[in-house]
């Protein structure tokens, strides 16, 4: 037995003692350390006292300073004061007792009123547990004389004393509670799990046992009363077991003490060894539960377990170390007796993210508190770029990413990838990248660092988006993403937003609605099933019952609208073999769609673009794509790269070869080539050329979703066409692929994809701010909902107000169906001017209470109003009171088209512009660039809206709630500027404190 113990009440000079056993049981030492001192300098060797026989327990006094009881195997206990100096005048041992019978001493314990218990091996006469006192044992005599005896027949294996009269004791088969004034015990539980009681110093009525399996349990004294005195003949449960905790046959051992302690630090903590080279820190939480038999007690539960390698093996036993700090050491003890300290690094118990995704870390026990926080710039807000239309995209222009590749990124290591987007892969840079944001751990093993992962959260992605108005605008979007580093590598995210804008130019300028018939952000499949593709939605009005035939020929009318200024051979070609198709009609329109309604004038174009970006891979597969392989053979042969001109060559043998029935070596090697290749394009080209067939180009996943559904309309029949758009739709689906959309459209469909993306991703904002352009305008959805609420109260947490306002707005506008019917519920406006006079609102009141429908009235009189009419509101239309007048030009407020302008506090930009209004050869632009002479200043139109939405707010108006005096808000500013006093004669009141 190796033994460790901590000694309480000893010092007073902030040190600690402790006393300890060697693993050879003859020697015992005590220590002083310093708890505030880490390492093994803090460890004072005070005295040993050597020449005993076989130590098997020891325990101390509380009250004598010194005073320390050790019990050994040939049955004397040996009673000594350990700071005794060595040339003190009393004997070293003081007292050397044994019992009448003499055997084995178990366990040994000191009260504080010098009582005295021992536990013995069984003997028939003898009891095992005596209790004497040390104050009236003869010296001069070896045999006690027990003031108490108890456990006649029985093998006592440990014993506590609980205060001056109770002692808890235990068998090898009994847990047993004893007040020495009572002959009986007070309970007695049957039970293995008895040896080594060890009193939780945080709540005494909570003790820990272990069995001789090594099973550790920990009990609740109440229950073991309560059971008793109730007469419950059910027995009671430790409140935690640990099966095999302190290791098998530990207890078998019969003098080893478990490496089990207490913390003396933090309430509901333990530690234990395990393998002589880990302690096992466990915390545990608890619970109330009421019982019937004596009310409410703890119920505990492990709340984490951190497990702390120690720096040498084969320790022997271990104590806490208590630091002012509320910091924890260990004084541990080898198996060859060497004692060092070992200290123990804080673990945070609470954690708590901000709405910015910071992490605050803390320790319950500790007052400090550490925040991992995350760097980053202000991102430069895109907000006054919304206003840019983008009328002439449409949707042949979804492959146009000549403004998002970087042609020159192959020349140093780059890569195009399968959707076009050049890709860097330096290894350098790779190394870089890896070196900031990971950091080494225990052995081999490498962890992302706390600041990097945070800043990777998509809670910070999220926010950082919004700052720059993501989702607001579609091709601003786009342009957001391309404009910002951090965003380029979300190009699924990219491509989706630039198919929203394309299809919202379509919905907004009418050439997806035909009749009554909307096809608005619907996507290939919905089309092509034709009325069960659009069952659900509200594609059509209400009243009109729409049959299959009808439904073709609307459709029919949006493709009419569409061909604009087409070739004649637009629709020939290789969809020309489809014309008897009853789903030719649906054929044509989902080309349209995907953006595969090419005609043959506009192929040489789209090669050109992607071979300027350095992809003639791409090039040539897209010519195999229409149908045209010589053309592949011609861009390849083009190239510069000596390796694509080789292949160029090999792939010319399909001219040669395209007609003989059977295999050959040529079409084997293309299969061959077909496999080992690693560029997707030349891949899916060797694959065509050797068999003739689509199949495989149409299931390689490095080319994109769109490239294979071009692939798929033009060339696979009707059955084969529904089995692909069929099987590929649920696997979008189920995969969460945002590019998908195109497939599914936003449509309940698509909800169900965003919904698999926002479980992959976590990225509700892109999902709230994707499904709204579809619901409710077509269709209802809760989770659209609850997206919508979850991303507003997230923007409200960010304190992006304007944001929210913005995309409250936004909602608004989409859910507008083509009859100009409001589909989502409107919150009514929370403010407005009320007349000093009758304190109604000054707005002339709605023909209805429901806004959807007040909406739809203004539109209908919007048509009765000439846009150049100058509408004048100089009194209240409830009571007639005049407005009143503004106190600097004493014009009525209300009043629109001033004859001057009003300026307000401008800023240098602000002032430029000012000077380029005034310019008459700016006044034509029709691009909305404004350029100065002097500085050659360029205003962009998003820049332009900024400034005459401001000299529009200057006119509005603004009142002081103390005086009720009024004036033009840009008046207001001016006037404050350089006044603090109300500029209204006679008035004293200072309307800007």
């Amino acid at each position: 037995m190796a033994l460790i113990k901590k000694v309480f009440h000893w010092s007073y000079d902030q040190l600690l003692d402790y006393l300890s056993v060697n693993p050879t049981r003859d020697e015992v030492t005590h220590y002083k350390v310093d708890p505030n001192i880490e390492g093994d300098d803090s460890i004072m060797k005070m005295r040993t006292i050597k020449d005993f026989g076989s130590i098997t327990c020891l325990d101390y006094s509380e009250s004598e300073l010194g005073v320390v009881a050790v019990g050994e195997k040939d049955g004397f206990m040996r009673l000594f004061n350990i700071i005794s100096s060595d040339d003190s005048s009393e004997d070293l041992f003081n007292i050397n007792a044994r019992a009448k019978q003499q055997r084995s001493i178990n366990a040994v314990g000191i009260n504080n009123n010098g009582l005295i218990a021992i536990g013995l091996d069984r003997h028939r006469h003898d009891p095992s547990l005596q209790i004497w006192d040390m104050n009236y044992q003869s010296t001069e005599s070896e045999i006690i004389n027990p003031t108490f005896a108890y456990c006649t027949n029985e093998s006592i294996v440990s014993l506590k004393f609980l205060n001056d009269t109770n002692i808890l004791t235990s068998s090898t088969k009994f847990l047993k509670e004893i007040d020495v004034r009572s002959p009986n015990s007070i309970y007695q539980h049957p039970t293995r799990l008895t040896y080594d009681i060890k009193l939780n110093p945080f709540n005494d009525w909570q003790f820990s046992t272990y069995g001789d399996d090594g099973t550790l349990a920990i009990w609740d004294r109440r229950k073991l009363e309560s059971n008793v005195s109730n007469g419950n003949l059910t027995l009671t449960t430790p409140l935690l077991t640990f099966e095999k905790l302190v290791g098998a046959g530990s207890a078998s051992r019969k003098y080893m003490n478990s490496c089990f302690r207490w913390s003396p630090i933090r309430n509901k903590e333990f530690a234990t060894l395990y393998r002589g080279d880990t302690v096992k820190i466990w915390r545990l939480g608890s619970y109330l539960e009421e019982d019937s038999s004596f009310g409410d007690y703890e119920n505990l539960f492990v709340s984490t377990v951190h497990d702390v390698e120690t720096p040498y093996d084969r320790v022997a036993t271990f104590d806490y170390i208590s630091r002012s700090d509320n910091m924890t050491s260990l004084l541990c003890m080898r198996q060859s007796g060497t004692v060092y300290r070992m200290s123990i690094e804080q673990t945070y118990t609470n954690s708590s993210f901000s709405n910015k995704n910071s992490l605050l870390l803390s320790n319950s026990d500790s007052p400090d508190f550490d925040e991992i926080t995350i760097s980053q710039e202000k991102p430069k807000s895109k907000l006054e770029n919304l206003g840019t239309t983008h009328a002439n995209i449409s949707f042949e222009d979804l492959d146009l990413r000549d403004d998002y590749n970087n042609s020159e990124s192959h020349s140093d290591g780059g890569y195009e990838d399968a959707d076009g987007y050049s890709v860097n892969t330096s290894h350098t840079e790779e190394l870089d990248n890896a070196k900031h944001s990971l950091h080494e751990g225990e052995g081999e093993k490498l962890y992302w660092k706390a600041e990097k992962l945070l800043q990777e959260d998509i809670s910070v992605i999220m926010r950082k988006r919004a700052s720059l108005g993501y989702g607001l605008e579609p091709m601003s979007t786009v342009e957001i993403i391309d404009g910002s580093k951090a965003l380029q590598n979300y190009s699924y995210i990219r491509n989706t937003w630039r198919w929203i804008a394309i299809a919202k130019a379509s919905a907004d300028d009418g050439t997806m609605v035909s009749g009554d018939l909307d096809l608005g952000y619907e996507g290939i499949i919905g089309i092509w099933n034709g009325m069960s593709g659009i069952a659900n939605q509200n594609r059509h009005r209400e009243d009109v019952i729409l049959t299959e035939k009808q439904l073709i020929r609307e459709m029919e009318k949006i493709i009419t609208m569409r061909r604009k200024s087409k070739d004649a051979n637009s629709y020939h070609g290789s969809i020309a073999k489809f014309s008897d198709s009853p789903k030719f009609i649906q054929r044509r329109l989902c080309l349209i769609i995907s953006g595969w309604d090419l005609s043959p004038s506009d192929y040489e174009s789209k090669y050109n673009i992607i071979i300027k970006n350095g992809n003639h891979e791409k090039a040539a597969a897209w010519a195999m794509f229409f149908g045209d392989i010589p053309k592949a053979i011609e861009i390849l042969g083009s190239s510069k790269k000596e390796r694509l001109r080789l292949i160029a060559t090999a792939i010319s043998g399909y001219m040669a070869y395209k007609d003989q029935p059977g295999n050959n070596a040529w079409r084997q090697q293309c299969r061959k080539m077909s496999n080992d290749l690693d560029d997707p394009y030349l891949r899916v080209i060797f694959s065509y050329i050797a068999d003739n067939e689509w199949w495989d180009v149409l299931y390689e996943p490095a080319i994109s979703l769109r490239e294979r559904l071009g692939v798929a309309l033009r060339f696979l029949n009707d059955a084969d066409l529904t089995r692909f758009l069929e099987r590929t739709s649920d696997t979008v689906i189920s995969n969460g692929e945002l590019e998908g959309l195109i497939l599914t459209g936003i449509t309940p469909s698509g909800i169900d994809l965003l919904q698999s993306y926002v479980s992959k991703t976590s990225d509700i904002q892109s999902a709230a701010l994707i499904s709204i352009y579809g619901c409710p305008r077509y269709f209802k959805d809760q989770r659209v909902d609850e997206w919508i609420e979850t991303y507003r109260t997230m923007l409200n947490s960010w304190m992006m107000f304007n944001m929210r306002a913005k995309f409250d707005v936004l909602r608004a506008k989409l859910s507008r169906t083509s009859n100009g019917d409001i589909t989502s519920e409107i919150t009514p406006r929370q403010l407005y001017i009320q007349c000093l006079n009758c304190k109604k609102n000054i707005n002339k009141p709605n023909e209805d209470s429901d806004p959807r429908k007040s909406l739809m009235n203004k539109m209908k009189r919007k048509t009765a109003e000439q846009e150049n009419k100058v509408h004048h509101s100089y009194s209240c239309p409830h009571c007639g009171a005049p407005f009143p007048r503004c106190a600097i030009c004493l014009m009525p407020l209300g009043t629109s088209n001033l004859p001057f302008i009003i300026n307000g506090l401008r800023t240098e930009e602000e002032e430029e512009f000012n000077e380029s209004e005034k310019s008459p050869d700016l006044e034509q632009d029709s691009e909305l660039k404004l350029s100065l002479t002097n500085d050659s200043r360029t205003f962009s139109s998003g820049e332009t809206n900024v400034f005459k939405r401001k000299l529009k707010l200057n006119e509005w108006f603004s009142f002081c709630l103390t005086c009720k005096h009024g004036m033009h808000a840009g008046h207001a500013d001016e006037w404050f500027e350089k006044h603090t006093i109300c500029p209204t004669p006679g008035c004293i009141c200072q309307c800007n404190r």
